[in-house]
């Protein structure tokens, strides 16, 4: 508030209520610009990627070679329903090494992620994944491992697996019996040539079908093929967000640009009073406030403290 009197008599009141107001906008343009610097972070220096991790297993999440590699290992996967047509939840009993130490272990679910060293875990799917143990003739072990079956064909689970040692794949198809009881059918192959578009000419040989705990020589190939057990993977998405930090300071900086300014208006109004007693009033204030409410108001105040006479 600032008053002055001219040599007249003549009196001036000047009232600025909210003057820093208009400052506000430099909140809101910092959290815009702090939006583009998380993007640019995120884009540059981030990483996302889908990490399928069968149980008993482990998986690197960055290249070998990476300092502090990271390395995580799904202890157990739960999936409570699953087997009755729909799982009511899932989890899995996940642990997170760093250069061969432990630095975290956490059952994490779909909306309860593990966050460490930098990384955030999110349990995103699940699937089948049986124990293969495959020989050659000799009772040599070529695989002994289970298999996500990440694809599918005609809504069964399917995947396609390299032999190691062998120019030969199996093919993998997950059934159901009569009995309700899973059926593995695993189908050898060998890659003969390319089509003229490119695509794998494949030789197929015949198909086995396995149960839990069989055991299935594939005649001609110097092959036995053992389903141990079913298994299942889990699909967890591991991020590294540099810039998340970064966003959430500029969505409370625009908030609060943008709370200020609606809130917090700017107002300001002009007063003149003449030697005769004569009042001149003008007000100006942004276009979004209650002029006749407040200028009401403040009317309302000058009558009640006028003075008789």
């Amino acid at each position: 508030v600032r008053a002055a009197t001219d040599l007249d008599g003549t009196r001036y009141l000047y009232g600025d209520r909210h003057q820093y107001t208009k400052m506000a906008t430099l909140l809101t343009h910092t959290g815009l610009i702090l939006f583009l610097v998380a993007a640019a972070a995120t884009s540059r220096l981030g990483d996302e990627q889908g990490l399928v991790v069968a149980e008993g297993e482990s998986l690197t999440v960055q290249p070998i070679g990476t300092p502090g590699l990271l390395l995580v290992r799904n202890f157990d996967f739960e999936a409570p329903g699953f087997d009755a047509g729909q799982a009511s939840d899932f989890t899995t009993d996940l642990a997170v090494y760093q250069d061969g130490e432990q630095i975290a272990r956490k059952t994490i679910r779909v909306n309860d992620p593990l966050s460490v060293a930098g990384y955030t875990f999110h349990q995103n799917g699940f699937g089948p994944a049986p124990h293969l143990v495959l020989r050659d003739g000799a009772g040599a072990i070529l695989w002994d491992a289970p298999v996500p079956m990440t694809d599918a064909v005609g809504g069964l689970p399917y995947t396609s697996i390299g032999i190691p040692g062998r120019d030969m794949g199996l093919k993998l198809l997950l059934d159901k019996g009569a009995d309700g009881t899973g059926v593995l059918i695993a189908i050898p192959y060998r890659v003969a040539g390319n089509a003229a578009d490119g695509q794998p000419i494949e030789d197929l040989f015949q198909a086995v079908d396995l149960q839990r705990g069989e055991v299935k020589v594939s005649q001609g190939l110097d092959l036995s093929i053992a389903l141990t057990d079913f298994g299942e993977f889990t699909l967890l998405i591991a991020k590294h967000d540099p810039g998340q930090g970064l966003v959430w300071l500029a969505f409370a900086s625009l908030i609060a640009g943008i709370t200020i300014s609606f809130y917090l208006p700017r107002r300001r109004v002009w007063t003149r009073l003449a030697p005769d007693g004569r009042l001149a009033i003008v007000w100006r204030s942004d276009r979004y406030v209650d002029v006749e409410r407040e200028f009401g108001r403040l009317l309302d105040r000058l009558v009640a403290v006028r003075r008789p006479g």
